[in-house]
């Protein structure tokens, strides 16, 4: 039977703080893979943006693509919490609309669930779409865990 993977998005805020432990904590007692995903929230995802000019035949020339220093900072914060638990993890960032990425790298990493940190919007944010869990639970339905 393949082991249980979690998938915790984190943004280095407590809620996110708590998320992580909630996750670090199920995945000790799950024997469960962790995966920590941190999204630098853009309006556009620069991966995508690096084939400027005349588009012909030849292939797309790639650049490597770093993390912003906040979300190389998340990455570490997020790093030590989880070697202070004992565990091992895969930490990875990606760009773009936080809800859309974490639901993707959900998929992509057969995630069985997610722990997010409830962050508290005012009824304008919400008006606008900005809760991400909100968004990532009516997109994957019950494998989704918010932490208050």
């Amino acid at each position: 039977m393949p082991r249980q993977t979690i998938l915790v998005g984190y943004d280095d805020k407590d809620p996110a703080k708590r998320a992580l432990q909630h996750a670090v904590d199920e995945a000790k007692r799950a024997g469960a893979r962790l995966v920590v995903l941190v999204v630098a929230e853009m309006p556009l995802n620069p991966q995508g943006l690096q084939n400027y000019g005349t588009l012909d035949d030849s292939p797309p020339m790639m650049m490597p693509v770093a993390p912003p220093p906040d979300v190389e900072a998340a990455l570490d914060n997020a790093q030590e919490t989880v070697r202070a638990a004992g565990l091992e993890a895969e930490f990875a960032w990606s760009a773009g609309d936080p809800s859309s990425e974490i639901v993707a790298a959900a998929r992509d990493q057969g995630a069985d669930l997610v722990v997010l940190g409830e962050h508290h919007h005012s009824g304008l944010g919400r008006l606008f779409g900005s809760d991400t869990a909100a968004e990532v639970e009516g997109e994957l339905g019950a494998n989704v865990v918010v932490v208050d």
